[in-house]
């Protein structure tokens, strides 16, 4: 009986130091996996009270300056004749707010090498407080799936994702409202119809013209 009592006390230590074992091996996975995830550098970082007043993007579509007014629009200060999405504007802003890399380049001596000599996307920040950014948009780095991004005067490169540089390869009919998008459509769209229904009345009545002519020739 004091046998089975003591394997009965050897198993449930046993059992507790496996369970234990366990548990605190999943939490060091846990950890580390965290830590792995957690990106390493950090490219720019904006906190809330950094608002940005201002943003100017230059893509390969042209220079775009939007600017925001006193009731928190944005609208695009060398062209009145849109209305800009607020929310299109917000949403790219919320990307730039933090940038983070996970691979860095220090001491690059040659811009050209990284496509950031002659940048095709640039973007200037301009905050309340005064201060400025600007970011340079390089090539594609391939095997990483990522591009290069130079800020300011900073000699590192970093590498981010392809989703941030596609956030501002737009056009000014992107960044307009949804809904005088679908009025312009439906504008065009009646425009068209216009002129082809007059474009087919004129061919009927030439058709017309052609056939009286004929008749009167017979005569």
């Amino acid at each position: 009986m004091k046998k089975q009592k003591i394997q009965l006390i050897v198993i449930l230590v046993l059992l507790i130091v496996f369970v234990g074992g366990y548990f605190g091996l999943k939490k060091y996975n846990e950890n580390v996996q965290a830590k792995e995830s957690e990106p390493k550098y950090t490219a720019l970082a904006l906190t809330d009270q950094d608002e940005i007043e201002s943003i100017e993007v230059t893509n390969l579509n042209g220079t775009f300056d939007i600017e925001k007014d006193e009731n928190g629009d944005y609208y695009l200060k060398d062209n009145d004749s849109i209305t800009v999405d607020r929310d299109k504007i917000d949403s790219k802003i919320k990307e730039i707010k933090t940038i983070t890399s996970e691979q860095v380049v220090d001491g690059a001596e040659n811009l050209a090498d990284y496509g950031l000599d002659d940048p095709d996307v640039t973007v200037v920040i301009s905050l309340k407080n005064g201060e400025s950014h600007t970011l340079y948009f390089g090539d594609f780095n391939q095997s990483a799936s990522t591009y290069y991004l130079k800020v300011d005067d900073i000699s590192t490169i970093y590498t981010v994702s392809s989703t941030l540089k596609s956030a501002f390869i737009f056009s000014a009919d992107d960044i307009q409202k949804a809904e005088e998008t679908e009025e312009a459509a439906e504008e065009a769209s009646e425009t068209e119809a216009s002129e082809s229904e007059a474009s087919e009345t004129e061919d009927t009545e030439t058709t017309d013209n052609s056939e009286t002519s004929e008749d009167t020739t017979d005569n």
